[in-house]
């Protein structure tokens, strides 16, 4: 149906929009914690409105509060739904203040519900030969489709009109009613016909006229339940018909009352600002400074002679305390080409020197810029400001330079303190703590067509470096101050700050990885994916041959239409049916083609994830792999490896997957030690609980999985078998993740009755973890966050929920950061602690990777015995707790030889 503005009147459902919003989007909050997914899903429905249809009569109808003419009708009518929650009423005042901005019409009358007055405005506004749009998904609403009205569902980008209803449903839109009068609405306490369900009532519709000729000729239905059911339930259903008809109310209204001027939008800003919807913000056009704006306020220079370099150099030598940042042609630190450095030693003025820029202007040789400032980077009486210092130590050490005297880094300690904390960047926080605008990459390179920084203009390079170095400059008595207020100081001072230096010096070392091994490995995985690919052609019809197994589409139509295999459940999207592996697990059962499927994905996988991309990540100048650890990105404050990801590769006990590992060497003369920390997460749960029969059986030394075993299943626990520990291990685990009884009965594959009888029954054998989470729960209720063994904070805004999946969400949150996050200290307390044994000791042993709770060291052959003893001496005395920490240690000559 073609829309004019000119002749449309559109009417957004708003309570039932508001309900869809609030629990179809995932929970999003304010850095203050105010939950507002509902207004931001909101906000964007409304500019998709405007920007499809640019409507110029708009209202907003919301139902009231109380009773309705429909409760006269029956008392019992919508009885069964339970309190909505207490902030989706907070987030309707900001969604009716957004409204109120840009000047929508918003529309509520005591009584009367939200659809019966878009019913009854969309008669009225038809009389004078306009056409209705009903923005809604609410199926009550389409009761109302005719030849001038229409639904539009925004969310699924759908068009509803009385042609698609009935292809859609097998009826006309008039039997709507009818329909409803048997099937009734459990959301509204509608009672309809017992036992007529879905199916059973479109039948009836197909087969009769309306309610009236059904009743009247009862004795034409075939199946006899559904006789007896409608015979004993006449007056329900005339009664849920009659409830589910929209009721028409005169309304004094007039279409200039909806009058909407769609050029309103930038008024909403305010309401953005307020609610840091940053990226309607952006769309709007917030304002930025130009060029010239940046450099009347701040006085940004650039190094281009040797006089205004050794100038720079007096005046260092004099402030001796300077934030300082690089700029580089690449995102790869070790592998990118460094075209220039930046240097603030006070506010207001800042300095960029380019060198490797490769435009036609003046500029300093590197090794001229080097020498001048190796000296002074290298000397720790000079004291450094950097923002994310790692990755400029790594750009610096591709120049020769030692960079040392590093006193704070603002992006680490911005992670500590910053609620925001997935928005660390120097711009984010240049925006959120000085609500200044800075020049992005995207508008000084890619805006430009530049490849990289290399290639833009020395004038814009400067206005954006040199902002960079300045804004850190700025950012670091601000965040000392909030570290101190957070009570974060101590925490950044002895952990956060000096594994900067550890990780950085892992980074540099890199590990070696045999890339034929790699490319062996490859060619026998490509040949057994070949072999399942036959095996499945010959277990199918010939057509099949060229079917792709990594397209869910196509592993659909072969599973559920071809070989017609049952359906599971409906996917992700809802738009087909799932096979991932749970349900290719279940449906293995019953045919051989989803094992084989499942042994593709997995091998798929190991390919593609491992065996071909880790050798892309060779550098070319190191013939090592050099991956990144961050500090910032995991919410529980573990470390995280990127450009690869070395903490995920397999360490299962067959088959490709530990094959992988043996890719990986020490350098020649040395080789690999593992130190991995037993079974921490549950020490810390032991230690932090002190649960009485936990104690115990940690501190006699007894495997802690058995034990569980042994109380759940009311064994000896020398009678314990390895299915029954299995169990064990799986529960002792799913207290700390969260894990429901639904999640354990998967997990297992067991009833739900029976994983709820074991959790249940680990909480009676161990009370002392239930007080405890109990109190982790209430004290995140109490401050709005939770708090690890050495004071990590971490906000959880969804323990106030009373939506019931999003707060079991938060329960876990809570627990699994206090358990993990604990852990993850113990291990970083413990590499700081290594790093300096190894210095005091003279051993020339190195770190390389860091896998949670696990190490790998490179040590020769002559150190390894005394490696061993600090290693296990130092990270097994973090802490002096009652509950030991046991690491175990084993030597190998690759990284499979020392994995357990």
């Amino acid at each position: 149906m073609k829309i004019d503005p000119k002749r449309t009147v559109f009417l957004i459902d708003g309570s039932s929009f508001l309900y869809r919003a609030y629990y179809g989007v995932r929970p999003l909050h304010t850095p203050e914690g105010i939950p507002v997914q509902a207004v931001y899903s909101f906000c964007r429905m409304i500019k998709k409105l405007i920007d499809t249809f640019r409507p110029e009569y708009l209202a907003i109808v919301w139902d009231s509060k109380g009773k309705t003419t429909r409760h006269d009708m029956y008392e019992d009518y919508k009885a069964t739904r339970q309190p909505a929650p207490s902030d989706i009423f907070d987030q309707k005042k900001y969604i009716v203040k957004f409204a109120n901005l840009i000047g929508i019409t918003q529309i509520a009358q005591d009584g009367i519900e939200a659809d019966d007055i878009i019913y009854s405005i969309a008669q009225e506004c038809k009389k004078v030969g306009n056409t209705i749009v009903m923005i809604t998904s609410d199926k009550d609403m389409a009761q109302a489709l005719d030849s001038k009205t229409i639904m539009y569902d925004p969310l699924k980008d759908e068009m509803i009109d009385t042609d698609v209803f009935e292809k859609k449903h097998g009826f006309p839109v008039s039997k709507l009613s009818f329909y409803f009068g048997l099937l009734g609405d459990a959301s509204d306490n509608i009672p309809g016909v017992r036992g007529i369900g879905k199916k059973g009532a479109a039948e009836l519709v197909r087969q009769f006229d309306s309610l009236e000729h059904l009743y009247e000729n009862l004795d034409k239905v075939k199946s006899k339940r559904a006789k007896n059911a409608l015979s004993t339930s006449k007056k329900k259903a005339f009664l849920s018909r009659e409830l589910f008809l929209l009721q028409y109310h005169p309304s004094e209204l007039t279409q200039k009352d909806l009058d909407f001027d769609k050029n309103n939008w930038p008024k909403a800003r305010s309401i953005f600002k307020e609610l840091h919807f940053k990226s309607l913000l952006r769309e709007l056009g917030e304002p930025k400074r130009s060029a010239e704006e940046v450099l009347s306020q701040y006085d940004f220079r650039v190094i281009t002679t040797q006089k205004e370099l050794d100038d720079l150099c007096v005046l260092l030598e004099r402030k001796k305390i300077f934030a300082l940042d690089t700029e580089t042609d690449g995102v790869m630190a070790l592998q990118s080409t460094c075209v220039g450095i930046s240097i603030c030693m006070q506010e207001g003025t800042s300095y960029y020197i380019p060198f490797g820029h490769t435009v036609n202007e003046q500029q300093l040789k590197k090794e001229k810029v080097v020498a001048a400032l190796k000296p002074i980077l290298e000397d720790e009486q000079y004291k450094k400001y950097l923002h994310n210092a790692k990755f400029d130590v790594l750009v610096l050490h591709t120049l020769g330079i030692r960079l040392r005297g590093v006193v704070f880094d603002t992006m680490i300690a911005a992670r500590l303190v910053v609620r925001d904390w997935q928005r660390l960047g120097l711009k984010n926080l240049s925006d959120h703590y000085f609500k200044e605008s800075m020049l992005t990459f995207k508008e000084v390179v890619k805006d430009n067509k530049y490849k990289h920084f290399g290639q833009v203009p020395l004038k814009l390079a400067t206005l954006y470096a040199a902002a960079d170095a300045h804004q850190t400059f700025r950012l670091v008595a601000v965040l000392q101050k909030e570290l101190k207020q957070e009570r974060q100081q101590e925490l950044y001072r002895s952990i956060e700050h000096p594994l900067i230096q550890i990780l950085t010096d892992m980074e540099i070392e890199g590990i070696s990885v045999d890339v034929d091994l790699l490319y062996a490995l490859n060619k026998k995985v490509s040949n057994e994916l070949r072999v399942i690919e036959e095996k499945i052609n010959a277990l199918v019809e010939q057509q099949y041959i060229g079917l792709n197994l990594n397209s869910p589409k196509q592993i659909e139509q072969l599973l559920f239409y071809d070989l017609g295999l049952p359906p599971q459940k409906k996917s992700a999207k809802g738009k087909g049916y799932s096979t991932d592996q749970e349900v290719l697990i279940t449906l293995a059962k019953l045919h051989p083609v989803p094992d084989l499927i499942l042994r593709y994905r997995e091998l798929f996988k190991l390919k593609s994830t491992y065996i071909e991309a880790l050798p892309t990540y060779v550098n070319p100048n190191t013939q090592r792999i050099h991956t990144s650890y961050s500090q910032t990105v995991v919410a529980t404050g573990r470390l995280a490896s990127s450009d690869p990801n070395l903490q995920n590769i397999p360490a299962d006990g067959s088959g490709y997957g530990i094959e992988i590992r043996r890719a990986f060497k020490p350098k020649e003369g040395n080789i690999f030690l593992s130190a991995d920390y037993s079974q921490i997460e549950l020490r810390v749960l032991s230690q932090l609980s002190k649960d009485k029969n936990l104690v115990n059986a940690f501190l006699s030394g007894q495997d802690i999985h058995k034990e569980t075993a042994a109380r759940l299943f009311d064994v000896a626990f020398n009678e314990v078998t390895n299915d029954q520990r299995q169990i064990g291990k799986r529960i002792n685990f799913s207290i700390l993740y969260g894990l429901t009884p639904y999640g354990l009965s998967k997990d297992l594959g067991i009833s739900f009755k029976d994983a709820k009888k074991y959790i249940d029954k680990y909480f009676a054998q161990y009370p002392g973890v239930s007080v405890w989470i109990e109190s982790i729960v209430e004290g995140a209720k109490k401050n709005g966050y939770i708090t690890t063994h050495w004071g990590r904070k971490r906000y959880v805004p969804t323990i106030y929920e009373q939506n019931p999946h999003l707060f079991r969400e938060a329960k876990r949150i809570a627990i699994n950061t206090v358990a993990q996050g604990t852990a993850a200290e113990i291990m970083k307390i413990g590499m700081i602690n290594l790093y300096a044994a190894f210095k005091k000791h003279n051993l020339g042993a190195q770190m390389l990777l860091q896998i949670h709770d696990e190490l790998l060291i490179s040590v020769s052959e002559q150190e390894k015995n005394q490696v061993e003893e600090v290693t296990k001496k130092i990270l097994e005395s973090v802490v002096d707790w009652h509950i030991p920490l046991i690491v175990t240690t084993r030597f190998g000559s690759d990284w499979k030889e020392v994995t357990k």
